[in-house]
């Protein structure tokens, strides 16, 4: 998550270069072991809809470094990374750091309690970067709630196609809106995509009712049952 309203990734091609300077195959095996699929833009690999970005932005300090260069920092520049208590989030964040600290973004990582992410980074918006999964479906209309939103993102061409896909209701054309809305976000920068967070766990072979996949990250008690 890159914080749009504060320098330096008010600046789209800093926020491109953060895109140029990960490598996700690295982040993947180091954060959760290769399970996590790579992703290039905010939406569910698994989904019929699904756009495959991930190549918008192939791994490329070199690029990285002119991206920088232009936006005004040809020294590079100090950011913060405020990754929360989650093995992944954490074990990321260490990764992202050494990543970008190749093209010029050196990165401190401050980690943070649940507790102190809620309030410093999601409420008080005080951030420069961060990692989080964001695991509830159709999160697309985050990148409509504007500057108060902690993203600090804010389009009117994304708040068009938000509204345009919310009304309509033919299958084709709301595909054709979600594609629309992975790219808008992809083009944009808006943060720099890693992996869909994998659905991991070890269970008793006997016990039915585990969901492979699961729109929340729950697991649903009164569906599980005990075989012979």
């Amino acid at each position: 998550i890159l914080n749009n309203n504060k320098k330096p990734f008010d600046d789209i091609r800093v926020r491109r270069a953060a895109n140029h300077a990960i490598e996700r195959k690295s982040i993947i095996d180091g954060a959760t072991s290769g399970y996590g699929l790579p992703i290039g833009s905010h939406f569910p690999p698994h989904h019929p809809w699904y756009v495959d970005l991930t190549n918008r932005y192939p791994h490329d300090i070199a690029k990285a470094k002119e991206l920088l260069k232009e936006a005004g920092y040809p020294n590079g520049v100090d950011v913060t990374i405020k990754p929360p208590p989650f093995a992944y989030a954490r074990r990321s964040a260490e990764i992202v750091a050494a990543q970008l600290s190749e093209a010029g973004i050196r990165v401190k990582i401050e980690p943070m309690e649940w507790a102190q992410w809620l309030d410093i980074v999601y409420k008080q918006k005080n951030y420069d970067m961060t990692v989080v999964a964001h695991v509830s479906p159709w999160d697309q209309d985050n990148y409509t709630r504007g500057k108060d939103y902690y993203y600090g993102y804010q389009n009117p061409e994304m708040d068009a196609l938000m509204k345009s896909v919310l009304a309509e209701s033919n299958e084709a054309k709301q595909k054709d809106l979600y594609g629309q809305i992975q790219r808008k976000i992809a083009d944009e920068a808006v943060h720099a995509f890693m992996f869909q967070l994998p659905r991991t766990g070890v269970y008793a072979a006997k016990l039915r009712g585990i969901w492979k996949n699961s729109p929340v990250s729950v697991t649903d008690l009164a569906g599980l049952r005990w075989v012979d």
